[in-house]
């Protein structure tokens, strides 16, 4: 049986002319009931989208989105300033992350813990180019033992099962996502 879509965000990294771009896709898990991982590049091309623009190796940067879209990720039920400078601050994290190649792309979501541990997997994609399917490149498992603290983790690879210890690199990316409220 296929895993079901689990609450989240999406996070691809690209290059452009004038710049970096960070595109963040939120996935709700309750607007995709019985949805699984086979069907997760149609629910990306539906979910609630913002892209930071990225200038001057991070000094500048702007976030666009559509203002009708549900961006809300603060518990205020309303798009404002809070949700901007949070969805700003986990695309930055991204960005300057040293873990995730530049032109990876990466989908964290949060698992079942025990208070005050938190566990967060963030997966790493590639885009084929040929059939524009996205492939996983493996699963980095991350644990806080202290409510998000910090984490520490490991990357499993799908198909040898092979554990790499990449220790606290993703910090700062986790510590931004865990803000979310989706």
């Amino acid at each position: 049986m296929s895993m079901l879509i689990k609450t989240g965000a999406y996070l691809q990294q690209k290059e452009t002319t004038k710049g970096v771009q960070v595109i963040i896709k939120l996935i709700r898990a309750g607007e995709y009931p019985n949805k699984t991982m086979e069907q997760f590049a149609d629910i990306l091309a539906g979910a609630p989208s913002v892209t930071l623009h990225i200038k001057d190796e991070g000094k500048t940067s702007k976030l666009d989105f559509d203002p009708w879209s549900d961006i809300n990720v603060t518990p205020d039920n309303s798009i404002d300033e809070k949700d901007i400078a949070a969805l700003t601050q986990l695309a930055l994290a991204f960005y300057h992350q040293q873990i995730i190649a530049p032109e990876g792309i990466a989908y964290l979501y949060r698992l079942p813990a025990e208070s005050p541990e938190l566990r967060v997997d963030v997966e790493e994609f590639e885009i084929d180019e040929d059939d524009h399917q996205l492939y996983s490149l493996g699963v980095y498992e991350t644990k806080s033992a202290n409510a998000g603290s910090s984490f520490e983790g490991r990357k499993r690879n799908p198909l040898t099962g092979q554990v790499f210890n990449y220790g606290v690199g993703l910090n700062e990316l986790l510590k931004s996502f865990i803000k979310l409220k989706l």
